[in-house]
């Protein structure tokens, strides 16, 4: 199920954070370190929930933390359906798979990557450059 995650009054302006995962484990490992940011978190355990997120929220995600591997909709599909949508977002696919994205859909290739495990330094990192690149 999605929710806000921290930061329940924060301004409309307040960067925030999706992270797409049908482990929760995973999510709320994410959801704990990135809480001492002062972003906003997003979680949704499919991109059905994910989409339903994206509907009600007014602003973007700074990024998007997407797993490939997820019952029904994959996270590429779930990657393409946000780059439609917003055209600033990062999008970072997490994957224990499919880490060579040169087998990857071309129109994919240039999403950044995370192949799991991971260290949690580097979502820091990509939310560092994510910030970086918009300018917040």
């Amino acid at each position: 199920m999605s929710h806000l995650s921290s930061r329940q009054n924060s301004s409309p302006a307040t960067p925030w954070v999706l992270l797409v995962d049908d482990e929760v484990s995973i999510r709320t490992l994410m959801t704990r370190f990135l809480a001492e940011t002062g972003l906003e978190i997003e979680e949704a355990g499919n991109a059905d929930q994910a989409l339903a997120v994206l509907a009600k929220r007014t602003t973007e995600p700074l990024v998007a933390f997407v797993d490939v591997m997820m019952p029904g909709v994959d996270g590429l599909t779930l990657a393409r359906k946000f780059r439609a949508r917003f055209k600033r977002g990062s999008i970072v696919v997490m994957s224990g798979h499919l880490s060579d994205v040169s087998y990857w859909p071309e129109d994919l290739r240039d999403v950044d990557f995370m192949a799991k495990p991971f260290r949690l330094e580097l979502v820091l990192e990509k939310v560092t450059a994510a910030r970086a690149a918009q300018g917040s």
